[in-house]
């Protein structure tokens, strides 16, 4: 073989630089013109710096300037040279494809989990396909090898089972592929590697640089080129150590290719001597440390590399940002960091964003992640859960979607929906319940009930495709749901609006129906397996948004490979990182997979090992980093920084710690702040503001007359500016759920509900009726509870409460019945007062009110806590006799009917001249306030701590702070 065939660049050396020069020196009688030649690296990102290196030895052995060669990937080449053997099929076809042929395995599937035998499968059929292993066309002769592969004397049975389901999947799916003309990536790249050999006296030269590991096809296809001088490899590393050590990835490249490893000189840099001894595995690591501190009296890290173990995972993500942000300030041009963490590459980025920072991230980020696929599943998610509160209103804010009204409308519709339908009456989801109570609330929607029935319409109406598939059990292609789905899209206007985003294009290339063998072949699914399916795919794509042409590369190990840097930090520094969870295949232990030629565990540990340890030496400021705990778990170190670290400290007494990084990391002069510029805001004391005369409310209703009470600085808010903190949507049934209902039932019960049972008409309560007066109010709380009684699991614990109390209740009836009937249940008041120049408009709606001997009484049903008796006596507490003010006739009575288990009690109240009394004080008192109000008096915090104790705009107020100030 050629000697120039294979070149080993040193790790300290930039292998760019050995490329450029050697093509260079064998190209001469051809420059400027390199266009013939072709260069193949492991990944995209190392073509624009070569380049540059290629045109700057070019110009410095003479030239102006230098046609490039031809630069890639080795599988963008190879699909250049790919043949038509057959169809394509992508990654989710193949799914399909693969599931269809475990149709018949049904004890398997149920065994492994259909979907990760799949992944399972392809990845060893993709293993098969680049290692090419002589896999016996006789099932027996396979048995015997993997036999000999588990050092067992005879086959067994689980044995058995396992090859005859491996060689019988793995011969019918390629047979399968065969007879329809089909190929998948791996098969594909199979036969391009198989076909692509130059032929005699071709112009080209194959460069191939950067390679860390050589699968078996990729090998068999460069011997013969690099034995007749078509093709050079430069590898960058070392090769003396086999087994797990970094150089041990290039030593077995030379060993697949047959080649003898040659040995290098001895690095003369004391850093790169120091790396080698770190990872050397010869004696003891002690012995070794201390072997190498003789020999370097003086620590060669401390210019090169320090490390730092952050506390937890906001202060490593901090000491990434800060680190980076302190070698740009110093000028620095080439920063990179490098990770397998994603979770913490998404903190830096948000922390180097707020520094002004751009970060460069070739790989992107999953297409599921995207605001784009989020609407989609956000609409799946409607359809599947008969349009659920959550996702809904999720759905309704996507920017993408219209429903075929102006964008303007929609949100405005929406906003109305959430804030007095949804949140209002705590509605959980489903489309006709949502109808219903539009329906009984139409006087009060700000939208207008036809306008909010029209978009649950337009709702249902794009849903029907979806819920045509998802209600039939029928298997059905993956075509077939996707057709549903962009019908059902196309009809939320989401379709055009996707067309115009960018990860709303590739979006809509992953649902197109017709595309490839999707239609015609492959496993039927039902809804469940077509949604899972769909999720893998959104998750397996990549949305790469164009990079901005300077700032921080984000990468990981394999991305790295060929890069050099003038600064780098190597984060997220763990166990589970570095070097991380390795996917095992539950097919054949490492023996087997030696016997048939596939990689190892150890193998597959190689590549990133090497990767690290190159990494060391690519910039002349490396910084790695990794946290102590995360959550509450303690977190363990890299075994590969664990050993740079151990070994250091076993030579010189310290770890190579960034001491400099955690004391400016400690200091609030280093923190990033975003300003708006605004002045600064004054100490805070206790607000009270006036309410401009036009702000003042037209109408008032009996909570907000409590407000104006309890706190004037939250009538101020909430009445007077119309700030109002959301309802929370609560999953579950709670306390004031329960009261809602029995509100509910009750007003049936006395005076009809359209849609439930006619009301009680057997006249007063007594012995002779009163079965059915406690059948007809079980019967009304089966109907009313009934509703959640589905989509809401304690709903049933609450029912069973009201089952508890409607005999206490019929009890307490039959009682009132003797002095009192009931005249009205949920009584509408309203009453003007003139205060000044204005008109002000009193509201209320009373629970009952009685009709007795000597007058009406008002009652509040109360299913929770009810005010002091004093408070109410004195109108502290003033909604009872804020409803008697209302009235158009005289009320002798209010009072509270507490609901117990076992009582009804009606011991708070006001009746008779105190009433009277108190309601003409209340009167009094409402109109000094509102022309104080109206005079501009201030509307000042009490601060009560019982007012504040349940006040939901603290944030305004700032009570917390004025309490600090005094």
């Amino acid at each position: 073989m050629n000697a120039e065939s294979i070149v080993l660049v040193p790790y300290e050396s930039d292998p760019l630089e050995t490329l450029a020069a050697l093509m260079l020196d064998r190209h001469q009688r051809d420059l400027p013109d390199l266009s013939s030649q072709v260069v193949l690296f492991p990944h995209l990102g190392a073509i624009p710096r070569f380049r540059h290196v290629l045109l700057t030895a070019a110009q410095h052995a003479g030239h102006g300037g230098v046609l490039a060669p031809w630069c890639g990937t080795l599988d963008s080449w190879l699909q250049q040279q790919a043949d038509d053997r057959g169809e394509l099929v992508d990654d989710p076809e193949r799914d399909l494809l693969l599931l269809e042929a475990l149709q018949p395995h049904a004890a398997l599937r149920e065994r492994y989990g259909t979907w990760p035998l799949v992944d399972s499968l392809l990845a060893l059929f993709d293993e098969l396909n680049a290692h090419q292993p002589a896999v016996p066309p006789d099932i027996e002769k396979f048995i015997a090898d993997l036999t000999e592969g588990y050092g067992l004397r005879e086959p067994i049975a689980p044995l058995t089972g396992e090859a005859n389901l491996v060689h019988t999947l793995w011969s019918a799916w390629n047979t399968h592929l065969h007879n329809h003309r089909l190929q998948d990536r791996a098969l594909q790249r199979r036969g391009a590697l198989a076909s692509s050999r130059p032929e005699e006296g071709a112009a080209h030269h194959i460069y191939m640089a950067g390679s860390v590991e050589l699968s078996g096809a990729e090998a068999d296809w460069l011997k013969p080129l690099l034995q007749t001088g078509k093709a050079s490899l430069l590898l960058h590393g070392g090769a003396r150590a086999t087994g797990y050590h970094p150089d041990g990835a290039i030593r077995r490249c030379y060993e697949m290719l047959g080649v003898p490893a040659p040995s290098l000189p001895e690095a003369s840099a004391a850093f790169s001597r120091f790396i080698e001894s770190v990872y050397a595995d010869d004696t003891d690591i002690g012995a070794r440390a201390r072997a190498f501190a003789v020999e370097v009296a003086n620590s060669p890290l401390p210019e090169r590399l320090r490390v730092f173990d952050a506390t937890d995972f906001e202060q490593e993500a901090r000491a990434v940002e800060l680190a980076v942000r302190r070698w740009h300030a110093d000028g620095i041009g080439s920063i990179a960091i490098v990770t397998p963490d994603r979770k913490l590459a998404r903190r830096v980025r948000a922390l180097l964003e707020r520094a002004n920072l751009d970060l460069r991230d070739a790989a992107g980020w999953a297409l599921s992640t995207t605001s784009a696929a989020t609407a989609v599943m956000r609409w799946i998610e409607c359809v599947e859960q008969d349009f659920a509160q959550a996702p809904l209103l999720d759905f309704l804010k996507s920017p993408f979607v219209t429903l075929g009204l102006p964008k303007a409308e929609l949100e405005n519709i929406a906003h109305c929906f959430e804030e007095q339908i949804v949140r209002t009456h705590n509605v959980s989801g489903g489309l006709d319940r949502y109808r219903r109570i539009i329906q009984t609330s139409r006087a009060v929607l700000a939208a207008g009930d036809m306008a909010l029935l029209d978009m649950l319409d337009r709702l249902a109406t794009a849903a029907e495709p979806l819920i045509k598939r998802l209600s039939s059990r029928a298997p059905r292609s993956a075509s077939d749901y996707l057709s549903a789905l962009q019908s059902s899209l196309d009809k939320t206007g989401l379709m055009s609006g996707l067309s115009a985003d960018a990860a709303g294009s590739q979006l809509l290339a992953a649902l197109r129906p017709n595309r490839g063998t999707l239609d015609t072949r492959g496993a039927r699914l039902t809804w469940s397996e077509f949604h899972y399916w769909l999720q893998r795919e959104l998750e397996r794509r990549r949305f790469r948004p164009p990079l901005p042409e300077s700032g921080v590369d984000l990468l990981d190990l394999a991305e790295s490979r060929c890069r050099r840097f003038d600064a780098l930090v190597i984060a997220g520094c763990t166990r589970d990182h570095l070097p991380g969870a390795l996917n095992n295949s539950p097919f054949f232990n490492d023996g087997v997979r030696r016997q048939l030629g596939l990689p190892t565990r150890e193998d597959r540990l190689l590549a990133p090992l090497h990767d690290f340890r190159r990494l060391l030496e690519s910039a002349p400021r490396v910084l790695l980093t990794w946290r102590k705990s995360e959550d509450g778990e303690e977190i363990v170190p890299s075994p590969w920084t664990e050993r740079l670290t151990a070994f250091h400290r076993l030579a010189y007494g310290t770890a190579p710690e960034d001491t400099e990084l955690r004391r400016l990391l400690a200091a609030k002069e280093t923190a990033l702040y975003r300003r708006d510029g605004s002045p600064l805001p004054r100490s805070v004391t206790v607000p009270a503001p006036a309410l401009p005369r036009e702000r003042i409310p037209s109408a008032m209703s009996a909570s907000s007359h409590q407000r104006l009470l309890d706190c004037p600085y939250q009538f101020f808010v909430v009445d007077g500016l119309g700030l109002r903190s959301l309802d929370e949507v609560r999953d579950e049934m709670e306390k004031a759920d329960y009261g809602e209902n029995v509100h509910r039932i009750l007003h049936a019960f006395h005076t009809g509900v359209k849609g439930l049972a006619d009301p009680w008409s057997g006249g007063a309560i007594e012995p002779a009726n009163r079965a059915q007066a406690v059948q007809l109010l079980r019967d009304l709380g089966r109907r009313v509870f009934g509703y959640d009684t589905d989509k809401r699991l304690n709903t049933r614990g609450w029912h069973f409460r009201w089952e508890n109390f409607v005999d206490t209740y019929v009890d307490w009836l039959e009682q009132r019945a003797r002095d009192w009937q009931v005249d009205a249940t949920e009584k509408p008041l309203e009453r003007e007062l003139t205060i000044g120049d204005r008109t002000l408009t009193l509201k209320g709606r009373a629970d009952r009110i009685d009709r007795g001997p000597d007058g009406l009484a008002i009652i509040d049903y109360k299913t929770g806590s009810i005010p002091r008796g004093d408070a109410v006596e004195t109108g502290e507490k003033a909604q009872l006799p804020f409803y008697a003010l209302l009235h158009p006739d005289a009320i002798t009575e209010v009072l509270y009917a507490k609901f117990e288990r076992d009582a009804v009690k009606t011991n708070v109240g006001v009746k008779g001249d105190a009433l009277t009394a108190l309601v003409q004080k209340i009167q009094t008192r409402l109109r000094t306030l509102i022309e104080s109000i109206d005079h501009g008096a201030p509307l000042p915090a009490w601060g009560d701590p019982e007012t504040c104790r349940f006040c939901r705009y603290e944030g305004l107020c700032r009570k917390e702070m004025w309490d600090a100030g005094n």
